[in-house]
C-alpha cells in the first residue's frame, strides 16, 4: 500500500513538471505585443483631375492614445453634373491606426443613385430628370468610424484601451439642365 502511494505521488509530481515546463514554453513563445494591423494606409494618394471637397483637415492621428478627431478628406469627380451623369466619390483617410475602420455612405436627400454603402470609391447616379426644375442641390454624407484597441504588456499585467472615433463630412452636388 505504501509502494503505490509513492507511485502515485510520484507520477502527479512528474505530471506537474510537465504541465509547469508546457506553460513556460508556450509563455516564452507567445510573449510579446499585439500583432494588429491597420486596414488603411498611412500614405494618402489623390486621383489626378479630382476636387477636393470643403471639408477642413483638423488634425493628424499619430498614436492611437493621442488623436482627438480624424483626419478624413473627400475627393469627387465633379461636383455640378447634367441628369443622368455619374460622380466618383473617394473617402481619403490619412494617419488613421485602427483596428476597424468602417465607411458608410447616406444619399440624404435620396434623388438619385448610390452604388454602395460602404465600399471606397462610391459612384453617385443623377436622376435622369429635375421634374421641371433648373437646379437641384444634392447632399452625400459620409460617416467614418474608426475602433482603435491598444494592448500592452507592462509590469502590472496585460492592459488594453479601446477607442472609438467618429467623424462625419456632407458632399454638396449641383445637377443642371
Amino acid at each position: 500500500m505504501r509502494a503505490s502511494r509513492i507511485n502515485i505521488f510520484f507520477y502527479s509530481s512528474l505530471v506537474g513538471i510537465y504541465i509547469l515546463l508546457a506553460g513556460l514554453v508556450l509563455s516564452l513563445a507567445g510573449c510579446g505585443g499585439s500583432n494588429l494591423k491597420n486596414p488603411v494606409s498611412e500614405e494618402v494618394t489623390t486621383e489626378e483631375g479630382s476636387e477636393a471637397t470643403d471639408d477642413v483637415v483638423v488634425s493628424n492621428a499619430e498614436v492611437p492614445e493621442q488623436v482627438t478627431d480624424l483626419d478624413v478628406k473627400i475627393t469627387v469627380t465633379k461636383k455640378t453634373v447634367q441628369p443622368g451623369e455619374d460622380v466618383e466619390l473617394t473617402a481619403l483617410l490619412k494617419g488613421v491606426r485602427g483596428t476597424s475602420v468602417t465607411l458608410n455612405w447616406l444619399n440624404i436627400t435620396q434623388f438619385g443613385e448610390l452604388s454602395a454603402s460602404s465600399e471606397n470609391p462610391v459612384t453617385w447616379t443623377a436622376p435622369q430628370t429635375l421634374n421641371g426644375e433648373n437646379v437641384r442641390v444634392e447632399v452625400i454624407q459620409l460617416v467614418v468610424t474608426v475602433i482603435s484597441e491598444v494592448v500592452s504588456v507592462g509590469s502590472s499585467g496585460i492592459e488594453t484601451d479601446t477607442q472609438i472615433f467618429t467623424d462625419t463630412k456632407n458632399v454638396l452636388l449641383t445637377v443642371r439642365n
